[in-house]
């Protein structure tokens, strides 16, 4: 493999962490341990950005990934996966650079991932 093509498919990877289906293993994990509360962060943080990326034409991975990290991090609770989820998330957001997405819209997807992950946390502190 060229030197270039490894370091466009270990970008594709890091990308790939940001995807529907990775968010779908997520909630699948969290959904075992029958906690409503972390399982309803997860799905209001991961469907309102869905939403507001197909409305609003902005990239997925940068803020699915977001929305993810945020509660990943509340979940685990531990400094060191805390550490290390917040690399891949920048590994990610590096990778989306490298392999020339819009920045208009991975700043769009960034954007609404915060405002995702805001409205399903307080949202859930509120209804818990």
């Amino acid at each position: 493999m060229k030197k270039e093509g490894f370091w466009r498919e270990l970008a594709r990877d890091f990308v790939a962490l940001g995807s529907i289906p990775v968010l779908i293993l997520v909630i699948a994990r969290v959904w075992i341990l029958d906690n409503p509360a972390y399982l309803s962060q997860f799905l209001i943080g991961g469907i309102l950005f869905l939403i507001l990326a197909f409305i609003f034409r902005s990239d997925l991975y940068s803020g699915l990934g977001l929305v993810m990290t945020f509660f990943l991090v509340l979940f685990y609770n531990e400094l060191k996966f805390t550490i290390f989820i917040i690399l891949v998330y920048i590994g990610l957001l590096i990778s989306l650079f490298y392999l020339n997405v819009e920045k208009k819209k991975i700043l769009k997807g960034f954007l609404f991932g915060v405002l995702s992950t805001a409205v399903s946390y307080y949202a859930v502190k509120f209804i818990f």
